[in-house]
């Protein structure tokens, strides 16, 4: 489907390219351990803040489309029909257990990507055959 072809596609050209992978990791680092120690705990978004958040995601991604696309796209010419419209869509991402999945998926990709092995067996039969 479009979405593992889109996710393998990025992670392949944007993650994964040789002359990016220490930059990545070093940011990685210094993002999850800063200071070289664990950094503090998320505050979460008031409703409003969540608002305002919901509102500039949709603002950025609309305008990542060109107009003729997103004219046609969402059937109207009108930005705030467009805008609202995006805001709905971001609406699923809402959900905790539908993040997770995603999530999930995005990690099981790039791990199989990694080591395509374990696309074809599971861990544990591959510890059975490397140890025993």
């Amino acid at each position: 489907s479009f979405i593992p072809r889109f996710l393998s596609d990025t992670v392949r050209t944007h993650v994964l390219n040789p002359a990016i992978v220490p930059t990545l990791l070093r940011t990685i680092r210094a993002t999850i351990f800063p200071n070289n120690a664990l950094g503090p705990p998320r505050e979460i978004p008031s409703l409003e803040e969540r608002k305002i958040i919901k509102h500039r995601c949709a603002t950025t991604l609309l305008g990542l489309l060109p107009a003729r696309v997103a004219s046609a796209f969402f059937a109207t010419d009108d930005q705030r029909t467009m805008l609202k419209q995006v805001e709905e869509l971001l609406d699923c991402l809402d959900d905790p257990y539908l993040n997770k999945h995603f999530i999930y998926q995005i990690v099981d990709l790039i791990v199989v990507r990694l080591a395509p092995e374990l696309g074809e067996r599971g861990v544990q039969e591959l510890l059975e055959e490397r140890l025993g």
